[in-house]
């Protein structure tokens, strides 16, 4: 496991990885495969990071 992995919360990592995953999903396809970068896909993404960082605030306790 990462050293920045230890002590935080499994849902926190898997929540930063996905999002992390997901944004370079959608940035992959629009730069490489020619995919329209489209409102709706710029939106699902900002909810998905502002979730992660929701995430982070809560478990920062």
């Amino acid at each position: 496991m990462p050293a920045i992995a230890r002590g935080l919360q499994v849902g926190i990592v898997y929540a930063v990885w996905s999002s992390l995953g997901t944004t370079l999903i959608v940035l992959v396809g629009a730069l490489f495969l020619n995919e329209p970068l489209t409102l709706a896909k710029v939106t699902g993404v900002a909810l998905v990071i502002a979730g992660v960082v929701i995430l982070n605030l809560g478990g920062a306790h």
